[in-house]
Parts: structure tokens; sequence; C-alpha cells
């Protein structure tokens, strides 16, 4: 039977009162940590994080800024952040809500493959914003309430395995967004897919992108290729692909150097050659935009999954 919000909201008033927060960014002890925040002591300046955080308003309203995108938070609204994303928060009066925080390996370590947790989160989120936003008229008669409930309780509380018993209703969440992720995920890609195969201009284009991504293959010269002006050419790909034309090269350049980071010793200066970047430093930039981490840094993190070290 689903938990909905009114009931929610009535337990986690009743029973829990205004938790101290803990930030595991600061405690490499604390995989976990969950607060209950209120209007006057909620609120924080923009910064960022390397972990996961969920937000669920139990009361009133809030805004927040994600890259520089704002959102309003109401009664029963349920947000997701993910590692790397800079937020800012202002509680609106009365304000109450729910801050869960997770090490990525806490929730996904075991369950999800590293390219599954990599690929979803970042890409989906810049394709949809509205991905981020779950509304109360979605989440009300899931079970993520309960879910939530159940966190603060057994965090509060912390019996015996109170741990398993977190990670097991925080994957439960993890699963529903997911699941939610990957509709909208499939609907953009199946758009652009036919799109693309119905216009032979651009998938000769495409084609030569993903053969040729390591050298310097421009615009002008794809333009030529699709038989089209310059001008008109960017034009038609922004609004066929939905990226730029050196978006979407860069995009296929860092899919291609991830594979070089995790499978080989090269350093991130020859990979970015390797891969078609004449500038390292534009690399590092373009990595931290597209995946929310340096090279280095992903490197590191899914090196012990295959064996390899870090730089």
């Amino acid at each position: 039977m689903a938990f909905r919000y009114s009931d929610f909201f009535h337990n986690i008033t009743t029973h829990f009162p205004d938790a101290s927060f803990e930030n595991i960014k600061e405690s490499s002890k604390e995989l976990f940590c969950c607060a209950v925040r209120n209007y006057g002591n909620g609120d924080c300046d923009e910064h960022y994080h390397e972990y996961i955080e969920l937000i669920y308003v139990v009361a009133s309203s809030m805004n927040i800024r994600v890259n520089h995108h704002d959102y309003t938070l109401n009664s029963g609204d349920f947000l997701v952040i993910i590692p790397g994303d800079v937020h800012s928060i202002v509680c609106n009066k009365g304000c109450r809500y729910v801050v869960l925080q997770a090490d990525t390996d806490f929730v996904f370590a075991s369950v999800l493959s590293n390219s599954e947790i990599h690929y979803v989160m970042p890409y989906t989120l810049s394709i949809h914003r509205e991905a981020r936003l779950f509304r109360a008229s979605e989440v009300d008669y899931t079970d993520i309430p309960k879910y939530i409930y159940n966190i603060v309780s057994e965090y509060s509380e912390r019996h015996k395995f109170y741990t398993l018993a977190i990670r097991s209703y925080f994957s439960a969440i993890a699963l529903h967004v997911f699941r939610q992720w990957d509709i909208l995920l499939s609907e953009s890609n199946d758009v652009r897919h036919d799109m693309v195969e119905e216009d032979p201009r651009l998938a000769r284009v495409i084609t030569q992108i993903n053969e040729r991504y390591p050298e310097d293959i421009t615009a002008e010269e794809m333009a030529k290729v699709a038989g089209m002006s310059y001008s008109y050419f960017s034009r038609y790909f922004k609004s066929t692909i939905g990226l730029s034309y050196s978006e979407y090269l860069n995009s296929v350049r860092i899919k291609a150097s991830e594979k070089l980071l995790i499978d080989s010793d090269f350093s991130v200066a020859d990979i970015a050659e390797k891969v078609g970047f004449s500038n390292t430093s534009y690399y590092i930039a373009q990595f931290k935009r597209q995946l929310h981490m340096t090279p280095k840094r992903y490197r590191n993190s899914f090196s012990g999954v295959v064996g390899q070290s870090g730089d």
C-alpha cells in the first residue's frame, strides 16, 4: 500500500525533532547521513560535494539553485542532487525538509556497474532539467515517502544493522529514480536516432565523427560532407541532435578517453592528445563539465574495479 505524503508529514513532524546536520564531506568515516531541517537553520550558500544528496520537502517551500537553474520545491516535492552539482538553498517561512546524503559507494557498490552509475546520472540530467525534480503528484503515491521515513527512523534509532536497512531503502529510491530517468533518456535517444536515420546527410556526418574523432575534423569540413553551408549546418545539427557540433564531437572524444583512463596507463596529457584534444587543460575542463570530476579522479574512482592504478 502506498505511503501517502500526508501520512509522512504527520509522522516526521511528530516523532523527529530538528537534527544537527552532519556533513560527510568533512568526515571520511561517514558514508551516509541524514537530517530533518527547519526554517531558520536550513539555508546554505552555494557549494558542491562529491556525494549524492536527496531533498524531500515536508512543509512549506524552498528555493534551490542547481548549476545556475532555479527550482521551487513545495510540500511533498523531491529533488536529486548528484556529485559535482553546485547548489544553494533558501528556505521560505515554515519550511521543514529532510536531507539525505550518501557516498555513491555506500549505495551502489556491488549493485550497479560503474558505467551504469556514471552515464545515467549526468547525461540524463543534462538533457532533461525536469529529471532532477519529482513533484508531489508523482511521489505521494509511490513508496518514496515511506522509504525516507524509514531511513530517518533507522538513522535516529540506530538499531543493529541499521546501515544495511538504510542502504536497502536508499537503493529502492535510487531504483525508482533510475527507471524514470531511463524512460526520459530512451525517449530522447529514440527521437534523435529516428531523425538521424531519416536524414542520410547527418548520418554521414555522425559516421565520420565516430570514425575520425581523434583528427582535427572541423564543422566546416562536416558541412561539406552534409552538402550544406556552414551556417545552415551548424543550426541544423544542433536542432536535430540537441547539441552543437563541437559539443557532440567533445562528447564522443570524452567517452573514448574514459576507456583509456580505465584500460591504459597513459598519462592524462597523452590521452587528451590520443582522442583529439590539442590542449590538455581544455580536455580536463570538458571532462569536468560532462562528468563532474577530473580525469584523474575518474581514473582513481574506478581503478579498484578494473585493477588500474591512478596517476
